[in-house]
Protein backbone atom coordinates (compact mmCIF):
# COMPACT_ATOMS: atom_id res chain seq x y z
CA UNK A 1 0.00 0.00 0.00
CA UNK A 2 1.39 3.46 -0.72
CA UNK A 3 1.07 4.65 3.12
CA UNK A 4 2.35 8.17 4.43
CA UNK A 5 5.28 7.11 3.83
CA UNK A 6 5.61 6.96 0.34
CA UNK A 7 3.54 10.45 0.10
CA UNK A 8 4.56 12.94 2.86
CA UNK A 9 8.13 11.72 2.60
CA UNK A 10 7.87 12.15 -1.25
CA UNK A 11 10.69 9.09 -1.49
CA UNK A 12 13.22 11.37 -3.55
CA UNK A 13 14.49 9.93 -6.70
CA UNK A 14 17.35 10.98 -9.23
CA UNK A 15 20.52 10.36 -10.27
CA UNK A 16 23.33 11.33 -7.56
CA UNK A 17 27.36 11.20 -8.48
CA UNK A 18 29.60 8.69 -6.56
CA UNK A 19 32.14 11.18 -5.16
CA UNK A 20 31.51 12.71 -2.07
CA UNK A 21 33.50 14.96 -0.06
CA UNK A 22 36.66 13.55 -2.76
CA UNK A 23 36.33 10.31 -2.04
CA UNK A 24 35.14 7.52 -4.58
CA UNK A 25 32.55 4.99 -3.21
CA UNK A 26 31.84 1.45 -4.63
CA UNK A 27 28.98 -0.19 -4.46
CA UNK A 28 29.10 -3.67 -2.49
CA UNK A 29 26.23 -5.66 -4.38
CA UNK A 30 27.64 -8.42 -6.25
CA UNK A 31 26.04 -6.94 -9.39
CA UNK A 32 26.62 -6.00 -12.97
CA UNK A 33 25.35 -2.54 -13.78
CA UNK A 34 24.25 -1.80 -18.02
CA UNK A 35 21.58 0.84 -19.82
CA UNK A 36 19.35 -1.25 -21.83
CA UNK A 37 18.23 1.11 -24.85
CA UNK A 38 14.65 0.80 -25.15
CA UNK A 39 13.69 3.53 -27.91
CA UNK A 40 13.84 7.34 -28.63
CA UNK A 41 17.06 7.64 -27.41
CA UNK A 42 15.74 5.70 -24.13
CA UNK A 43 17.80 3.54 -21.66
CA UNK A 44 16.61 1.66 -18.36
CA UNK A 45 19.00 1.26 -15.62
CA UNK A 46 19.55 -2.79 -15.13
CA UNK A 47 20.85 -4.82 -12.44
CA UNK A 48 22.34 -8.53 -12.76
CA UNK A 49 22.67 -10.17 -9.64
CA UNK A 50 23.53 -13.23 -11.71
CA UNK A 51 22.45 -16.80 -10.70
CA UNK A 52 21.54 -19.52 -12.93
CA UNK A 53 17.53 -20.43 -13.88
CA UNK A 54 14.33 -18.66 -14.51
CA UNK A 55 14.75 -15.47 -14.53
CA UNK A 56 13.22 -13.29 -11.89
CA UNK A 57 12.77 -9.56 -12.20
CA UNK A 58 12.72 -7.48 -8.84
CA UNK A 59 10.43 -4.03 -9.31
CA UNK A 60 10.97 -1.25 -7.28
CA UNK A 61 8.03 0.76 -5.29
CA UNK A 62 7.57 4.45 -6.72
CA UNK A 63 10.32 6.39 -5.68
CA UNK A 64 13.01 4.13 -5.32
CA UNK A 65 15.23 2.28 -7.74
CA UNK A 66 16.49 -1.27 -8.26
CA UNK A 67 19.18 -0.66 -5.89
CA UNK A 68 16.71 -0.79 -3.11
CA UNK A 69 16.76 -4.58 -3.42
CA UNK A 70 20.62 -5.45 -3.14
CA UNK A 71 20.73 -7.78 -0.06
CA UNK A 72 17.48 -9.13 -1.00
CA UNK A 73 18.28 -10.17 -4.58
CA UNK A 74 21.49 -12.34 -3.34
CA UNK A 75 18.63 -14.53 -1.56
CA UNK A 76 17.30 -15.80 -4.67
CA UNK A 77 20.85 -16.25 -7.22
CA UNK A 78 21.08 -19.78 -6.39
CA UNK A 79 17.81 -20.37 -7.74
CA UNK A 80 17.01 -17.43 -10.43
CA UNK A 81 18.60 -15.66 -12.90
CA UNK A 82 18.12 -12.09 -10.47
CA UNK A 83 17.73 -8.68 -11.83
CA UNK A 84 16.16 -5.52 -11.06
CA UNK A 85 14.99 -2.83 -13.37
CA UNK A 86 14.63 1.24 -12.73
CA UNK A 87 11.80 2.66 -14.26
CA UNK A 88 11.86 5.48 -16.29
CA UNK A 89 11.99 8.95 -14.50
CA UNK A 90 13.98 7.51 -11.70
CA UNK A 91 17.94 6.94 -10.42
CA UNK A 92 19.99 6.09 -13.32
CA UNK A 93 17.29 5.03 -15.85
CA UNK A 94 16.24 8.08 -18.65
CA UNK A 95 14.00 10.94 -17.49
CA UNK A 96 11.73 11.35 -20.86
CA UNK A 97 8.94 13.85 -20.45
CA UNK A 98 6.27 11.37 -21.29
CA UNK A 99 5.53 7.85 -20.79
CA UNK A 100 4.63 7.40 -17.54
CA UNK A 101 1.38 5.54 -17.94
CA UNK A 102 1.09 2.04 -16.55
CA UNK A 103 0.79 0.64 -20.12
CA UNK A 104 4.17 2.59 -21.14
CA UNK A 105 5.90 1.27 -17.91
CA UNK A 106 4.54 -2.34 -18.53
CA UNK A 107 6.02 -2.26 -22.43
CA UNK A 108 9.13 -0.99 -20.85
CA UNK A 109 9.88 -4.42 -18.91
CA UNK A 110 8.36 -6.07 -21.83
CA UNK A 111 11.08 -4.13 -24.42
CA UNK A 112 13.81 -4.92 -22.04
CA UNK A 113 13.02 -8.72 -21.81
CA UNK A 114 13.25 -8.91 -25.13
CA UNK A 115 17.04 -6.50 -25.47
CA UNK A 116 18.19 -9.50 -22.64
CA UNK A 117 16.47 -12.46 -24.08
CA UNK A 118 14.17 -12.98 -21.81
CA UNK A 119 11.27 -15.19 -22.57
CA UNK A 120 8.88 -16.03 -19.56
CA UNK A 121 9.95 -14.46 -16.31
CA UNK A 122 9.01 -14.04 -13.03
CA UNK A 123 8.47 -10.56 -11.56
CA UNK A 124 8.48 -9.87 -8.03
CA UNK A 125 7.52 -5.67 -7.42
CA UNK A 126 7.20 -3.94 -4.34
CA UNK A 127 4.26 -1.01 -3.29
CA UNK A 128 3.29 0.96 -6.80
CA UNK A 129 5.21 -1.80 -8.82
CA UNK A 130 2.04 -4.35 -8.59
CA UNK A 131 0.26 -2.33 -11.40
CA UNK A 132 3.14 -3.08 -13.48
CA UNK A 133 3.11 -6.07 -12.86
CA UNK A 134 -0.76 -6.86 -13.21
CA UNK A 135 -0.75 -4.48 -16.40
CA UNK A 136 2.44 -6.77 -17.58
CA UNK A 137 0.31 -10.39 -17.03
CA UNK A 138 -2.68 -8.68 -18.60
CA UNK A 139 -0.98 -7.66 -22.17
CA UNK A 140 2.02 -10.06 -22.13
CA UNK A 141 0.48 -13.07 -20.53
CA UNK A 142 3.03 -15.87 -22.37
CA UNK A 143 5.98 -13.89 -20.92
CA UNK A 144 5.03 -14.33 -17.24
CA UNK A 145 5.60 -17.28 -15.29
CA UNK A 146 4.76 -15.99 -12.23
CA UNK A 147 3.94 -12.49 -9.99
CA UNK A 148 4.88 -12.03 -6.56
CA UNK A 149 3.32 -8.73 -5.01
CA UNK A 150 5.07 -7.25 -2.12
CA UNK A 151 2.53 -4.99 -0.14
CA UNK A 152 1.99 -4.05 -3.36
CA UNK A 153 -1.62 -5.62 -4.61
CA UNK A 154 -3.75 -2.76 -4.27
CA UNK A 155 -6.23 -0.33 -6.67
CA UNK A 156 -4.67 2.70 -5.82
CA UNK A 157 -7.47 4.58 -7.94
CA UNK A 158 -9.10 4.28 -4.42
CA UNK A 159 -6.46 5.07 -2.46
CA UNK A 160 -7.27 7.32 0.67
CA UNK A 161 -6.58 11.15 0.49
CA UNK A 162 -3.09 12.03 1.05
CA UNK A 163 -4.12 14.96 2.85
CA UNK A 164 -5.47 12.81 5.64
CA UNK A 165 -2.32 11.25 7.09
CA UNK A 166 0.50 12.44 9.30
CA UNK A 167 2.28 15.25 7.69
CA UNK A 168 6.72 14.10 7.81
CA UNK A 169 8.95 15.98 6.36
CA UNK A 170 12.97 15.61 6.53
CA UNK A 171 14.62 18.50 8.90
CA UNK A 172 17.71 19.87 8.70
CA UNK A 173 19.89 18.14 10.45
CA UNK A 174 18.14 14.95 8.62
CA UNK A 175 19.94 16.57 5.44
CA UNK A 176 23.34 17.55 6.72
CA UNK A 177 24.73 13.84 4.97
CA UNK A 178 23.53 10.69 3.23
CA UNK A 179 23.90 9.23 7.04
CA UNK A 180 21.50 11.26 8.18
CA UNK A 181 18.85 10.68 5.57
CA UNK A 182 19.52 7.51 6.08
CA UNK A 183 18.33 7.63 9.78
CA UNK A 184 16.09 9.43 9.23
CA UNK A 185 14.14 6.88 6.63
CA UNK A 186 14.84 3.63 8.61
CA UNK A 187 12.95 5.50 11.41
CA UNK A 188 9.98 6.22 8.92
CA UNK A 189 10.05 2.51 7.74
CA UNK A 190 11.35 0.57 10.20
CA UNK A 191 14.51 -0.49 8.30
CA UNK A 192 17.68 0.55 6.33
CA UNK A 193 17.81 0.95 2.99
CA UNK A 194 21.13 -0.29 1.36
CA UNK A 195 23.54 2.98 1.20
CA UNK A 196 23.70 2.31 -3.09
CA UNK A 197 19.57 3.44 -2.56
CA UNK A 198 19.93 6.43 -0.55
CA UNK A 199 22.99 7.36 -3.12
CA UNK A 200 20.64 6.64 -6.29
CA UNK A 201 17.86 8.87 -5.28
CA UNK A 202 19.53 11.85 -4.03
CA UNK A 203 21.74 15.18 -5.30
CA UNK A 204 23.97 15.84 -2.68
CA UNK A 205 26.32 19.32 -2.83
CA UNK A 206 30.15 18.74 -2.39
CA UNK A 207 30.21 18.49 1.16
CA UNK A 208 27.60 15.66 0.98
CA UNK A 209 24.92 17.75 2.12
CA UNK A 210 21.81 16.70 0.89
CA UNK A 211 20.10 19.00 -1.56
CA UNK A 212 17.02 17.63 -3.02
CA UNK A 213 15.66 14.72 -4.93
CA UNK A 214 16.86 13.98 -8.73
CA UNK A 215 13.42 12.85 -10.52
CA UNK A 216 12.06 14.24 -13.91
CA UNK A 217 9.99 17.01 -12.46
CA UNK A 218 6.35 15.78 -12.32
CA UNK A 219 7.44 12.08 -12.95
CA UNK A 220 5.90 10.74 -9.49
CA UNK A 221 2.97 12.35 -10.23
CA UNK A 222 2.38 11.52 -13.69
CA UNK A 223 2.85 7.95 -12.76
CA UNK A 224 0.13 8.24 -10.40
CA UNK A 225 -1.84 9.97 -12.63
CA UNK A 226 -1.44 6.82 -15.11
CA UNK A 227 -2.85 4.24 -13.15
CA UNK A 228 -5.74 2.15 -13.53
CA UNK A 229 -8.21 -0.20 -12.13
CA UNK A 230 -6.20 -3.75 -12.02
CA UNK A 231 -7.85 -6.20 -14.15
CA UNK A 232 -7.13 -9.12 -11.74
CA UNK A 233 -9.76 -11.38 -13.81
CA UNK A 234 -7.33 -11.16 -16.45
CA UNK A 235 -4.64 -12.47 -14.69
CA UNK A 236 -3.60 -15.98 -15.59
CA UNK A 237 -0.45 -16.60 -14.01
CA UNK A 238 -0.17 -17.73 -10.54
CA UNK A 239 0.25 -14.85 -8.33
CA UNK A 240 1.10 -14.32 -4.32
CA UNK A 241 0.26 -11.16 -2.57
CA UNK A 242 2.07 -10.58 0.86
CA UNK A 243 1.08 -7.95 3.62
CA UNK A 244 1.86 -6.44 6.35
CA UNK A 245 -0.22 -5.86 9.32
CA UNK A 246 -2.05 -2.83 9.49
CA UNK A 247 -1.74 -1.79 13.37
CA UNK A 248 -0.25 2.25 14.43
CA UNK A 249 3.37 0.78 14.84
CA UNK A 250 3.45 -1.01 11.38
CA UNK A 251 1.97 1.58 9.26
CA UNK A 252 3.95 4.59 11.17
CA UNK A 253 6.85 3.03 13.02
CA UNK A 254 8.20 6.25 14.20
CA UNK A 255 4.69 6.90 15.44
CA UNK A 256 6.12 7.34 19.18
CA UNK A 257 8.03 10.86 17.55
CA UNK A 258 4.59 12.54 15.66
CA UNK A 259 3.55 15.71 17.83
CA UNK A 260 -0.38 15.61 18.63
CA UNK A 261 -1.70 16.57 15.06
CA UNK A 262 0.45 14.21 14.04
CA UNK A 263 -0.78 11.20 16.33
CA UNK A 264 -4.15 12.05 15.06
CA UNK A 265 -4.35 11.56 12.08
CA UNK A 266 -2.39 8.38 12.21
CA UNK A 267 -4.79 7.30 14.90
CA UNK A 268 -7.48 8.57 12.53
CA UNK A 269 -5.82 6.58 9.13
CA UNK A 270 -5.65 3.18 11.09
CA UNK A 271 -9.44 2.52 10.53
CA UNK A 272 -9.34 3.66 6.93
CA UNK A 273 -6.04 1.97 5.55
CA UNK A 274 -7.37 -1.19 7.46
CA UNK A 275 -10.23 -1.38 5.37
CA UNK A 276 -8.74 -0.03 2.20
CA UNK A 277 -5.90 -3.48 2.50
CA UNK A 278 -8.99 -5.82 3.47
CA UNK A 279 -10.80 -4.66 0.30
CA UNK A 280 -7.87 -4.92 -1.93
CA UNK A 281 -7.20 -8.18 -0.56
CA UNK A 282 -10.52 -9.79 -1.15
CA UNK A 283 -10.44 -8.12 -4.28
CA UNK A 284 -7.34 -9.94 -5.46
CA UNK A 285 -8.23 -13.46 -3.86
CA UNK A 286 -11.43 -13.28 -5.86
CA UNK A 287 -10.68 -12.19 -8.99
CA UNK A 288 -6.76 -13.26 -9.64
CA UNK A 289 -7.59 -17.11 -10.57
CA UNK A 290 -4.58 -18.52 -9.27
CA UNK A 291 -3.85 -16.30 -6.18
CA UNK A 292 -2.61 -16.77 -2.80
CA UNK A 293 -2.78 -14.50 -0.38
CA UNK A 294 -0.10 -13.76 2.90
CA UNK A 295 -0.61 -11.65 5.89
CA UNK A 296 1.96 -11.09 8.10
CA UNK A 297 2.22 -10.84 11.88
CA UNK A 298 4.96 -7.51 11.83
CA UNK A 299 6.56 -5.78 9.48
CA UNK A 300 6.32 -2.55 7.66
CA UNK A 301 4.99 -1.17 3.94
CA UNK A 302 8.94 -2.30 3.22
CA UNK A 303 8.77 -6.17 4.06
CA UNK A 304 11.13 -7.13 2.02
CA UNK A 305 13.54 -5.18 4.22
CA UNK A 306 12.20 -5.37 7.79
CA UNK A 307 11.18 -9.04 7.53
CA UNK A 308 13.63 -10.11 4.87
CA UNK A 309 13.82 -14.05 5.69
CA UNK A 310 10.29 -14.43 6.52
CA UNK A 311 9.37 -13.32 2.24
CA UNK A 312 12.49 -15.03 1.09
CA UNK A 313 10.94 -18.26 2.49
CA UNK A 314 7.23 -17.24 1.33
CA UNK A 315 8.41 -16.50 -2.13
CA UNK A 316 10.73 -19.34 -2.40
CA UNK A 317 8.13 -21.79 -1.13
CA UNK A 318 5.30 -20.43 -3.47
CA UNK A 319 7.96 -20.39 -6.71
CA UNK A 320 8.57 -24.70 -5.55
CA UNK A 321 5.29 -25.13 -6.01
CA UNK A 322 4.25 -23.38 -8.95
CA UNK A 323 7.24 -23.43 -11.40
CA UNK A 324 8.32 -26.69 -13.04
CA UNK A 325 10.99 -28.16 -11.48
Amino acid sequence: MVTARAFSATLVVGMLSSVLSGQQWTDPSPHTRSFVGIGDGLALEVLDWGGSGPPLILLAGLGNTAHVFDTFAVRFNDRFHVLGITRRGYGASGHPESGYDIATLARDIDVVCDRLNLDRVVLVGHSLAGDELTKFAVTYPTRVSALVYLDAAHDRTTLPAAGNLPQQRPQPGDLRSLDDFRNYFARMIGARTPEAETRATLIVDGGGRVLRGGAQTGAQQAVLAGLEHPAYNEVRAPALAIYPPVEIRNLFPNYDSFDAENKERADRAVPELKTYQDTNAALFLRDVEHARIVRLQSGSHYIFLTNEAEVVGLIRDFLAQVLPS
